[in-house]
């Protein structure tokens, strides 16, 4: 188990998750307080020895502000959004109330919440009141937005609201490329958006936000890499990042950018880019891990892995209160492992008993990879996520992973040995039910 581990949702090239990372970097600086520091670190404790309690207070948090979106996003985690208002949680806004509940509760540990989900954060006038509210109680504010929707003459407003960090979602230099993924936007008054928000800081003689574009790769845009590193200095942002998205399977051979090696101009200084968030590999192996082709026993690839940060570091609070592990699984209420009326409002201590409590508890211990993946609950979203099969997929596969990873392993499938022959010779895995395994 790595000391530092910073996994991040994504895969993108090695400059770009700098990129990343430096924005938290910065929040923790700027926010740091000795109450919060001694968090940090009982956090970390508990997540490097891999216990499943947490001897602190979760100090990144996501809070949906809405899941009512203007764009129609193929890959969006809740792309199908039908299921929301058939026998989902429906739509709706956080109500500021229920939002002000959650910071006075986690404010004192607390020191970023990335304030969006699955929607478009700056469709409700109230999203300035709350970047305030927190603001003010010392935690550092990010929204993602399409600003496709958004209003040039609140540019001012949104700069003076206490706003750290703006990512803007656009991916494409061009009407023709950015429409095809941002479906239902508008190129261009995203682009005259972001240059009014980056001209009122100007005006203003603010450095914050720090205002982000974020480029999704694609292999219909990725040749406009190189044109939108222009754009992006023309109208002042602080950094573009292209990073890859999450593909579904069935999408792959017609989304998938092409690899660093085919394009010389797609990541031009800024390294490989990962075969999945939080797993490290050589590049001549990973068509192994792609299942393209077959370890030999005498010469066993190498992989490192790490557990999920999720349960220890962070927590998603849905628009309606609904409570998840992270991000994913959003559109389903029985994926919710408890509502935030049962400890807000109350105390920290009601707050731990939940946070410590049997369901995560569990999750942490997914997390891990000490539950077998045949026995993984399945009402939870972590039993579908890559993360705590991969390591699992990858011993199958003939990989050698580091020796604490194996031992779990083993512990937890003694008969793992025999489950990758079982891959070798007839290309099944207790894990191929998982998208993108296979």
């Amino acid at each position: 188990m790595r000391v530092f581990n910073f996994v991040l949702a994504t895969t993108g090239p090695t400059l770009t998750n700098v990129k990343i990372l430096s924005r938290y970097a910065f929040s923790a600086l700027r926010h740091m307080t000795p109450r919060k520091l001694v968090n940090i670190a009982r956090v970390e404790w508990s997540r490097v020895r891999g216990k499943d309690t947490v001897g602190g207070f979760p100090y990144i948090l996501k809070v949906e502000s809405t899941n009512v979106c203007n764009q129609r996003c193929p890959f969006c985690l809740d792309r199908d959004r039908s299921k929301i208002e058939d026998d989902g949680r429906g739509f709706g806004k956080m109500d500021l109330p229920r939002f002000k509940q959650i910071i006075d509760v986690l404010a004192p540990t607390a020191l970023r919440v990335n304030l969006y989900g699955s929607g478009e954060p700056v469709l409700y006038p109230d999203i300035y009141e709350m970047i305030r509210y927190a603001a003010d109680r010392n935690i550092g504010v990010t929204i993602s937005a399409n600003l496709s929707v958004f209003k040039k003459e609140n540019a001012e407003k949104l700069v003076l609201s206490g706003l750290e960090h703006l990512i803007v979602s656009c991916h494409g230099a061009s009407p023709e490329t950015y429409d095809k993924y941002n479906i239902g936007g508008d190129f261009w008054k995203t682009q005259e958006n972001m240059k009014a928000i980056c001209d009122a800081k100007k005006k203003h003689g603010k450095k914050l936000p720090f205002v982000d574009w974020q480029f999704l790769r694609f292999s219909h845009n990725q040749h406009e890499i190189p044109k939108a590193r222009e754009m992006a200095k023309e109208i002042g942002v602080n950094a573009i990042r292209f990073i890859n998205p999450n593909i579904p399977p069935e999408h792959k051979d017609e989304w998938r950018p092409r690899r660093d090696d085919e394009r010389s101009d797609a990541n031009s200084g800024e390294g490989a880019v990962q075969v999945s968030p939080g797993v490290s590999m050589s590049s001549d192996d990973q068509a192994i891990a792609r299942g393209e082709k077959i370890a030999e026993n005498a010469n066993r690839p190498k992989a490192a892995v790490q557990a999920c940060s999720w349960p220890y570091r962070s927590i998603f609070f849905n628009w309606d209160g609904g409570i998840l592990p992270c991000c994913d699984g959003t559109t389903e209420p029985s994926h919710d492992l408890g509502s935030a009326t049962q400890f807000l409002g109350k105390t920290r201590a009601d707050f731990e008993a939940f946070w410590n409590g049997a369901d995560y508890r569990y999750l942490r211990n997914i997390s891990n990879f000490r539950v077998p993946r045949d026995e993984m609950d399945k009402k939870w979203t972590c039993s579908s996520c890559i993360k705590p099969h991969l390591p699992f997929v990858l011993y199958e596969r003939g990989f050698q992973l580091p020796a604490k990873i194996e031992k779990r392993l083993l512990a937890t499938e003694p008969d793992l040995a025999e489950r990758r022959e079982r891959w070798r010779n007839e290309g099944v895995s207790s894990s191929s039910h998982i998208g993108g395994m296979e």
